[in-house]
């Protein structure tokens, strides 16, 4: 299925879908609190390698650094999500990622794709490091 590509501004009635569909799906969690940014506080990564600091400390300071470009975010995804969705489509999607199905659904496929990443990690590093092989042949 494509993205209706929608680039008029929503109205009032589409407005209130996006916030309840950010709400329900979990975005706007994530971009309040910038979770989407923890991966670079993890252990291993450059930053904090660099900093020095503990995870805690690093989590911190992005969080920080984050703030001023949070609105950024905000605008990003409500534009998106009025780009891709008709009004009509986010009348039959909000209501079910409202409910427990659609909760469970969220769940599930957050489960799903952290459970089966960790069960193919050897595999990816073999994909890896046979394309790395081909490059430098």
């Amino acid at each position: 299925m494509t993205s209706a590509q929608i680039d008029e501004p929503p109205n009032a009635a589409k407005d209130a879908l996006i916030v309840r569909f950010m709400a329900a799906s979990g975005i706007q969690a994530r971009i309040e609190g910038g979770s989407f940014l923890e991966r670079y506080a993890l252990g291993g990564s450059p930053l904090l390698t660099a900093a020095g600091a503990s995870i805690s400390e690093t989590l911190d300071a992005l969080r920080v650094a984050y703030e001023p470009h949070r609105l950024t975010w905000q605008e990003e995804y409500e534009s998106h999500i009025n780009w891709e969705f008709t009004e009509a489509e986010l009348e039959e999607i909000v209501p079910f990622l409202e409910g427990p199905s659609g909760q469970h659904f969220l769940e599930a496929r957050w489960r799903m794709d952290a459970y089966i990443g960790t069960n193919t990690e050897h595999l990816v590093e073999q994909i890896i490091s046979a394309a790395a092989a081909a490059l430098t042949k």
